[in-house]
């Protein structure tokens, strides 16, 4: 028998449908991600690192979390922790609502954007107050994450 090859068009669709299903073939193959039970946190950027004292607007700061158990986030209590660098010790709670996953597996990741207001300057003899506020989160169990920072923000006394 004899095989004549595919010229013009015919050609193109062949071509096209073959990286197609090869497309499915390996998207089939791929792994869930497993993260492991104690969250992660990265700090990825905050909206601006300059305020004026008792400024208007707010801090926005947007945190990529990984949690392998699914238990990040609650109804009850606060979960996520700020502290300032210029007050050592000292923690702003917030509280992540329950995040549930989009899938069959436990393991969860994403973004989360948290507010803050920007409000005085503590050391009111420095015309510019320089700080930072350190980050960390805890899930359902009690599993603590890592703590990651913000950028240096710049505080303008008045």
């Amino acid at each position: 028998m004899n095989t004549v090859p595919l010229k013009g068009k015919n050609m193109m669709r062949t071509g096209s449908f073959l990286i197609v299903s090869g497309f499915f073939i390996l998207s089939g193959c791929v792994n869930p991600p497993e993260y492991p039970i104690e969250p992660y946190i990265d700090v990825v950027s905050i909206n601006q690192n300059t305020f004026t004292e008792l400024d208007e607007d707010s801090l926005s700061v947007v945190i990529y979390f990984e949690d392998g158990d699914g238990d990040l986030g609650s109804d009850e209590g606060v979960n996520m922790f700020w502290e300032d660098s210029r007050v050592p010790g000292f923690q702003i709670p917030f509280k992540i609502p329950p995040i549930e996953s989009q899938s069959t597996v436990k393991d969860i990741s994403g973004t989360i954007t948290t507010y803050y207001p920007i409000t005085f300057c503590i050391n009111d003899d420095d015309p510019i107050d320089s700080f930072y506020y350190k980050i960390y989160i805890v899930d359902q169990a009690g599993h603590v994450s890592n703590v990651d920072s913000t950028d240096l923000i710049q505080l303008f006394c008045n």
